[in-house]
């Protein structure tokens, strides 16, 4: 318990940020004037997205060495940590867990952010544009504080293709959705 605390104390005033921005959205939501009809249940994107936001910065703000000021590397050439880590490693392991672990990562965002969005125009192409500028905003803040992580161009493709793949699956349960509707229809 007390390394967890110290791995991840830091995030707690973020926690209590998204969370106190999570009650202001329930606040504001609940007494918005003209807003008759309203249901609950069109908060759950909403809480949901900002849920996915704060583990987005949880897992890739928290210092790789606690207590210690660490300097990160940088790559700005497109796939050369991928190349170097694929082709020179004796165990792939660890590069496919990392490659994954990028683009998981950002498929709840890519899910709830497309299912926030009320305008079908476009969802895919906003939700993959939302997703790569929140990951450019992660790049640069472990470009800019002393976290000892990385600033790595593969990392924003990976985490936009998680968008992506996020809005993709959202899409897709829209489709099942909408059919599985259509079926209980004509049974009834």
């Amino acid at each position: 318990m007390i390394q967890l605390w110290r791995q991840f104390g830091w995030v707690i005033p973020i926690m209590a940020l998204v969370t106190a921005a999570l009650v202001a959205a329930v606040f504001v939501w609940k007494n918005r004037k003209g807003k008759e009809g309203a249901r609950w249940a069109d908060l759950i994107p909403v809480l949901f997205t900002l849920i996915s936001i704060g583990g987005i910065f949880l897992i890739t703000l928290s210092p790789l060495v606690p207590g210690v000021a660490l300097e990160g590397n940088t790559n700005f050439r497109p796939f050369d940590n991928l190349r170097l880590n694929l082709v020179y490693r004796t165990h792939l392991d660890i590069p496919v867990r990392n490659l994954l672990a990028n683009i998981v990562l950002f498929i709840p965002f890519g899910f709830f952010y497309s299912w926030w969005i009320r305008n079908r125009k476009w969802r895919l192409l906003k939700t993959t544009l939302s997703g790569s500028l929140l990951s450019v905003a992660v790049e640069v803040i472990q470009y800019l504080l002393p976290l000892g992580r990385s600033t790595d161009i593969d990392d924003w493709m990976m985490n936009t293709s998680g968008s992506l793949l996020g809005g993709l699956l959202f899409l897709l349960f829209i489709i099942v959705f909408k059919f599985y509707r259509r079926r209980k229809e004509n049974k009834s």
